[in-house]
């Protein structure tokens, strides 16, 4: 179900010009911003490591923006000069967003809201962005997603699985990625960590691989440098993985995740979107099937 009153508005700020683009390939990253507020420091940073700077897409998380102000991840679709959609976590709360940045336009934007765990204290309005990227070659539709820390294993598989079986119902190109959150502790009653838990990341990719879903990514990486965790990741289906790393990211606390996908080209032309333009066809009534409704909460 769409939440209510949050903005999920895409948005096409300029275009980029005299970027050559290796064909029929995207390359893709996902990043926790860490509550970045300053765009030109995010820029600064991204320019200062070449595969994040000639990125095509970002998915975004806990993403800072301020009321009736531009968000951190508008600002830096503006210096990149490239497509924007944000959505703030619930009304009121300004640093626990997501976004999609994206060098094709955005459209077919949907809010997911995932299932809500009671964590005692800091408990978080957990959502999905969903949209359609329309590249030169074919529609991708992706999924952006932050899952909640203080969970365990089963209950981090049922908060993502309604967008896995959301994407398990669409054709051609799919890619789910974002902040999972992923450990190997065991949370007893969501608050006190202990050792020896079911590594989480075996069950999200086993979820994934029924699913038809894949990773270039190994376990234990280290995307989130002070505790040395693999929090992060992307899935894909339908696309070809060609290679992968992980990026510092100087304004974040996590590293950022980048793959390359090679595309095929579509035997059918995609409809045509004008920049920034959403397209609303899809019915309340399909969106509802598979999410619960999430009352909106700071």
């Amino acid at each position: 179900m769409l939440l209510t009153g949050l903005a999920a508005i895409p948005r096409h700020i300029s275009t980029t010009s005299g970027v050559l683009i290796p064909e029929r390939t995207l390359s893709v990253v996902s990043l926790n911003t860490a509550k970045a507020t300053n765009s030109e420091k995010m820029l600064h940073a991204l320019h200062s490591a070449p595969r994040l700077r000639q990125a095509d897409l970002f998915l975004l998380q806990e993403v800072a923006d301020e009321d009736g102000k531009t968000n951190a991840a508008e600002g830096m679709a503006r210096g990149l000069g490239y497509f924007a959609a944000f959505a703030a976590a619930a009304p009121g709360v300004h640093d626990q967003g997501l976004a999609i940045v994206s060098r094709y336009p955005i459209h077919d934007v949907q809010i997911r809201g995932l299932k809500r765990y009671d964590l005692g204290s800091r408990t978080r309005s957990r959502f999905a962005l969903a949209a359609t990227v329309s590249t030169p070659w074919k529609d991708l539709r992706l999924w952006n997603a932050h899952l909640d820390t203080r969970i365990n294993a089963a209950e981090r598989l049922e908060q993502l699985q309604c967008v896995i079986d959301e994407a398990a119902r669409h054709a051609g190109p799919q890619l789910i990625g974002g902040d999972f959150n992923t450990n190997d502790v065991y949370w007893y009653r969501n608050r006190l960590p202990l050792p020896g838990g079911p590594a989480h990341s075996a069950i999200i990719r086993r979820a994934m691989k029924q699913h038809g879903f894949e990773t270039p990514l190994p376990d234990a990486l280290n995307t989130f440098p002070v505790l040395r965790r693999h929090l992060d990741w992307i899935f894909v289906r339908d696309l070809r993985p060609l290679a992968a790393s992980v990026e510092p990211a100087a304004f974040s606390d996590h590293n950022a995740i980048w793959i390359r996908l090679g595309l095929e080209q579509s035997s059918e032309s995609d409809s045509d979107h004008a920049p920034g333009s959403a397209d609303k066809s899809y019915s309340e009534a399909e969106a509802a099937e598979c999410f619960p409704v999430v009352e909106s909460s700071p």
